[in-house]
């Protein structure tokens, strides 16, 4: 039986540091040099361009870009349009048919999934066979180790969802993962590409710290590495061929941001004041990010093609 083909988005979590925190940054980088500062102060990858932080350089796929290029580009847009409804067997159904869009990870990834599911399913404009389901555990231990271990209990939380919501694993196409890791290590580049390590195992299984500055914006590079990875053909991130191990990542809307009211390139701000803690979103901030996740999947080239009703 031909192998399900997954899409895998990777959303980074939010940071928010407080105004204070990232002053604190840009003033002990001019104190340095200015080249110093051209280079060590974190600014969201997205900003990056071909600029560099620590000698490597950002975008958040390679060369700088933030969008995918090349032979990489024409695979996204086959999976996504590869994704159909399907039954409980995997087969192409329009009549039963089901696409189920799952989320993996902890508190921040299943609050900002509840939401959106809200704002799904009321929503005449995105695809009717859509079928959301929050599989992240905000309760437990749902770290990348956890995920990328086949036995850990979580997959039995992740199970139990799935069944108990009427869907069938062989419907499941689409996962959106947010989650931080239990890695103590804090330097760059060693904490990322240790991360970027666990994210494979991670996404494999589908198939089959704490959250403190640097670590956050750390981890976003440890998801660029890992999609970086799959593009050159590491082993083990193989997504098609005659043996696929893994889906296929991408970036979803990527958050970091250094919560100060300075805005991105894009526009976008979130401060400490659109946290409870600094890590789990006020309402309003839900409101915010999930605005934002939306407006991604129905302009995204690839999101749009099976999140957004189509117009045929």
């Amino acid at each position: 039986m031909k192998t399900n083909k997954f899409l895998l988005l990777i959303i980074l979590a939010f940071s928010a540091c407080s105004k204070k925190d990232s002053d604190a940054l840009r003033t002990e980088a001019v104190n340095n040099s200015a080249t110093v500062l051209t280079d060590t102060v974190m600014v969201p990858i997205t900003d990056l361009g071909t600029g560099t932080y620590r000698g490597i350089t950002g975008g958040l796929y390679p060369a700088g870009l933030n969008y995918p290029t090349l032979q990489y580009k024409k695979d996204l847009k086959s999976f996504a349009n590869a994704i159909r409804p399907l039954n409980a067997s995997g087969a192409i159904d329009s009549t039963v048919g089901k696409i189920v869009f799952i989320s993996l990870g902890g508190s921040t990834s299943g609050h900002l999934m509840r939401v959106l599911k809200d704002s799904t399913i009321n929503d005449v404009n995105t695809n009717p066979y859509l079928k959301l389901l929050n599989c992240s555990d905000g309760s437990g231990t749902a770290s990348f180790e956890s995920i990328s271990n086949p036995n850990d209990a979580y997959w039995s939380h992740v199970s139990q969802i799935i069944v108990s919501s009427r869907a069938y694993p062989k419907q499941v196409q689409v996962i959106y993962m947010e989650t931080e890791d239990s890695i103590q290590i804090t330097t760059f580049p060693n904490r990322p590409n240790a991360v970027k390590n666990t994210i494979p195992d991670s996404t494999n299984n589908i198939t089959q710290v704490t959250n403190k500055e640097p670590c956050l914006y750390y981890n976003g590079w440890a998801c660029k590495f890992a999609i970086q990875d799959q593009i050159n053909g590491v082993p083990g991130t193989e997504y098609k061929g005659s043996n696929p191990v893994a889906p296929i990542m991408t970036w979803g809307w990527y958050e970091w941001t250094d919560g100060t009211d300075v805005p991105r390139q894009d526009g976008f701000t979130f401060q400490k004041s659109d946290t409870k803690d600094g890590l789990h979103a006020t309402d309003a901030g839900e409101d915010t990010l999930v605005h934002r996740f939306k407006t991604f999947l129905m302009t995204d080239t690839y999101g749009k093609i099976w999140y957004k009703k189509s117009r045929k």
